[in-house]
């Protein structure tokens, strides 16, 4: 039978692990990972697949993180080694490199490249010597790494458009968007009682200053906020969040089992995130999908990827995302009840699209072509 491994630089989370559940079908699965001394997602272990968890503290950023990612690397090709694997399945240049590092001496193997996200020393253009030339040496690294790779899968189709498109043929890739497990939402009840229009933001808590925009609006239009998900660098998002009656601060928690309830107590999804950044511009994110499979209205920034689809298929607001009138503004058209409508309308005719078992099926053709 078919081997696998799942190589990443971080916990898996629930696109992994919708991945590597497929990948069971046809393969006998092993992960690789690395637990950098700072994840907030739970520990693979236990999920009906064999893993290896590397465990070295390390920080986010890339370029303080070469002395843990050489130790990593060594440990993750002695651990290829010892699997032998036909197929390699990675997210991240770094992974990538390893990868590659294996084939160079394994010619079998074939080797999955996934894209969640472009990093910002990719395609963010870098102030100082040592950024500068580290974008550099990234840049000429991914170009050479992606000669090697049998298929991209790309989250977003503008991640090829804006990037990939100059080195990599189009016919070695796939676009698969990040559609949930919608078995998830099987207890999934949309909320019908409007007596206090409700906003939900779940996940990580990064674009901050979007957040305290939202959190400025809440009392001009008798609104109230769930907030799920951990914070990164510091919890002053939290601490602004502490003692107020209009937000509900739930934490880090697991999508699987809290998602249908999280979303049920929903009205709305914020997902306003920082469109001055080149991976905000042309990422797709899963609440998204998540927003419309749930019937729930959308509000993205503007001048993004994300934002073109939603004005589209009418199922959200874009908004300026670094506008406090913009975000007033939205959400005072959501409270008119005949545009609210026409939103959750659209959402209706746009989750017909949402078929995760049609891309899975795409991707098993994909990876057969080249094992069988």
């Amino acid at each position: 039978m078919t081997a696998t491994v799942f190589l990443i630089g971080f916990l898996p989370n629930p696109r992994i692990y919708k991945r590597i559940a497929l990948a069971q079908n046809y393969s006998n699965v092993h992960l690789i990972c690395w637990d950098r001394g700072k994840e907030m997602l739970e520990s693979p272990t236990g999920r009906g697949f064999s893993c290896n968890i590397i465990r070295i503290n390390a920080g986010n950023d890339p370029v303080s993180r070469v002395f843990p990612f050489e130790k990593f690397k060594k440990k993750a090709l002695e651990i290829l080694t010892e699997k032998h694997p036909d197929i390699i399945h990675v997210q991240g240049l770094d992974m990538l490199q390893i990868a590659c590092k294996y084939k160079s001496i394994h010619k079998h193997v074939h080797i999955i490249y996934e894209i969640a996200d472009l990093h910002r020393l990719l395609v963010d253009k870098q102030t100082g010597i040592l950024r500068a030339l580290a974008q550099k040496y990234l840049l000429w690294l991914d170009h050479k790494c992606s000669k090697q790779i049998d298929l991209l899968i790309v989250t977003s189709q503008q991640y090829y458009t804006t990037y990939f498109s100059s080195f990599i043929p189009k016919e070695k890739v796939m676009f698969f968007p990040n559609i949930p497990d919608l078995s998830v939402f099987d207890t999934y009840q949309k909320k019908e009682n409007h007596e206090q229009f409700t906003i939900g933001y779940f996940g990580v808590i990064r674009y901050k200053n979007e957040i305290r925009l939202l959190i400025n609006s809440l009392t001009k239009h008798n609104a109230r906020l769930i907030i799920a998900g951990y914070e990164e660098n510091g919890t002053d998002i939290e601490e602004l969040c502490r003692n107020r009656s209009d937000i509900e601060w739930k934490g880090r928690y697991d999508f699987k089992n809290s998602a249908a309830s999280l979303y049920s107590q929903c009205d709305c999804i914020y997902a306003v995130y920082d469109a001055s950044m080149s991976n905000c511009k042309v990422a797709l994110p899963n609440k998204l999908y998540e927003a419309v499979y749930c019937e729930l209205p959308i509000l993205v920034a503007d001048q993004t990827h994300v934002g073109d689809i939603v004005r589209k298929q009418h199922v959200g607001i874009p908004v300026a995302h670094d506008s406090q009138s913009a975000i007033d503004s939205a959400l005072a058209r959501l409270e008119n009840k005949e545009e609210y409508d026409g939103f959750v309308s659209g959402c209706k005719r746009y989750k017909k699209e949402l078929d995760l078992e049609r891309y899975n099926n795409e991707l098993v053709k994909r990876i057969e072509a080249f094992i069988s």
